[in-house]
């Protein structure tokens, strides 16, 4: 009854009661006393691959960590969903008693052959501090250990991501003609997310030259007189994207010309 209610109500962290506990996800110490020698080498290869895929910059939110903005479910849900976008198994866990009251973090599930291995990731920046990196692996120690930090290992209710459609990209280019060397707006007009909202605008001008911003505008000088692709990647607050591109055309208008004056004399007669 519980999965299928599970199923039905994917939106909410549903609690599970202590007699299913064998039916929660075991987050597990990664070290030899627990796996053998072959797959804590292959624990330790996967978390570092892991790691680089957290440490992405470029799809970090740039939330706000407070009652203001986003909660640690919001930032659980984000980081899930672009994780899960990555091809990674994940699901959202929650206990009680934590600073901010329910948090909710992340599970990502590591296949080692015919067991799946859970990894704890916190999602969440510190309070009134922005996400700037996806997330870090909820370690006990930050000098490197595998080890992992015991308040991650047990959570009182997990989900899995809820369902969540794609956002829309749109693209509003600047008028033409677009100069050479002028600064020209691009607009994310009509951008938007049918569930949630758009969290990110990643700009890809086609003359090797990206922007991200958060705001759905930007400006933009093309150096070069060429035709070039313009395209535009929204990401949503639960780190589906979609994109658009459009062609545009930069040219160098010709300066006018100043006339010349009649080659002769003087004109002083004599």
């Amino acid at each position: 009854m519980t999965r299928l209610l599970s199923l039905f109500v994917l939106l909410l962290l549903l609690p599970v009661a202590s007699a299913m506990a064998g039916d929660l996800p075991q987050v597990l110490q990664p070290n030899a006393t627990v796996y053998s020698a072959s797959e804590v080498a292959a624990l330790t290869q996967a978390i570092a691959t892991l790691t680089e895929a957290l440490n992405d910059y470029d799809m970090a939110s740039r939330r706000y960590f407070s009652a203001s903005d986003w909660d640690s479910r919001d930032f659980a849900m984000y980081t899930a969903g672009v994780l899960s976008e990555k091809g990674y198994n994940t699901l959202l866990v929650s206990a009680d008693g934590w600073l901010d009251g329910t948090h909710t973090w992340v599970l990502v599930g590591i296949s080692l052959g015919t067991k799946t291995v859970w990894v704890p990731v916190e999602a969440s920046p510190e309070a009134s501090h922005n996400q700037l990196v996806l997330g870090d692996i909820a370690r006990a120690s930050p000098s490197g250990s595998l080890a992992y930090e015991e308040r991650y290992m047990s959570f009182e209710s997990v989900a899995a991501l809820p369902p969540n459609k794609a956002p829309i990209a749109r693209i509003r280019p600047p008028s033409p003609p677009i100069e050479v060397h002028e600064s020209v707006r691009f607009m994310a007009v009509g951008s938007s997310d049918p569930d949630g909202e758009v969290v990110l605008y990643i700009w890809d001008f086609g003359d090797g030259e990206t922007t991200i911003t958060t705001k759905p505008s930007v400006s933009h000088r093309f150096d070069d007189q060429a035709r070039y692709t313009t395209s535009l990647t929204v990401i949503d607050n639960r780190g589906k994207a979609a994109t658009s591109s459009v062609d545009l055309a930069v040219v160098r208008l010709q300066e006018p010309q100043t006339q010349d004056r009649p080659s002769g004399g003087c004109g002083c007669g004599g």
